[in-house]
């Protein structure tokens, strides 16, 4: 389970946490796992589409993924369901994401610094027939390295080249972490103008909004074709 002070930030829907009577934002394991099973029983047309960020190791303190959630809310509009999760919380992401892919609905990922490679090593692959429209992974730091991810349909990474970027204390510590910087399988890679890993929102207003909104063009006209 993350850190405890992540509990803070809004995790899950508004609307469904109305829906269940229950109140926001959840602050405890218990009431964590209380609104995951609630999810699993929930009628399939109670939910909509799926967008999960997942934050970074200090993003508990900090929130530099979180503060995407309302960016990403006013990207994406009412037809998706937005959830918050902390790098470490692995089982609960996957939970999330069998659950949605089973209704075939849309999937948009984002993840920043070690989340954004939980989301690329740990949560998609096990999820392997689950369609995902649109994954950003922002400058992903881990000691394992990105893999080929055919369920992906669109993957943007952005990344900071280090031996450019400067010996600054955040950019120290992403450099401990082991950085992907360019990743091969991913469809776009993508260098942001201010070289700062603890800067997701200037890469995600820099790449990731358009990024997003083509892929989600992209499924408006798949769907179009299919009738």
């Amino acid at each position: 389970m993350a850190v405890v002070l992540s509990r803070r930030w809004k995790r899950n829907p508004e609307r469904l946490l109305r829906a269940w009577g229950m109140a926001s934002p959840v602050r405890s394991a218990r009431g964590e796992r209380a609104f995951l099973d609630r999810l699993d029983d929930a009628p399939n047309d109670a939910l909509g589409n799926l967008c999960l960020v997942m934050g970074g190791f200090t993003d508990a303190f900090f929130g530099r993924a979180y503060v995407l959630m309302p960016e990403l809310s006013a990207l994406l509009g009412p037809g998706f369901d937005l959830y918050y999760r902390e790098y470490d919380e692995i089982s609960s992401a996957r939970r999330l994401l069998r659950r949605y892919g089973a209704l075939s609905c849309r999937v948009v990922l984002t993840g920043h610094s070690w989340g954004a490679s939980s989301l690329a090593r740990d949560v998609v692959p096990a999820c392997p027939h689950i369609a995902v429209d649109a994954l950003v992974t922002l400058d992903p730091v881990g000691v394992r390295g990105p893999v080929f991810l055919p369920n992906v349909r669109r993957w943007l990474n952005v990344y900071l080249p280090y031996d450019k970027a400067a010996w600054s204390r955040e950019n120290n510590i992403a450099r401990i972490g082991r950085p992907w910087e360019f990743v091969r399988q991913a469809s776009v890679n993508r260098v942001p103008a201010s070289l700062r890993h603890a800067d997701a929102r200037g890469m995600f207003r820099e790449f990731g909004e358009g990024f997003i909104r083509l892929a989600m063009l992209e499924r408006d006209a798949a769907e179009r074709e299919k009738g």
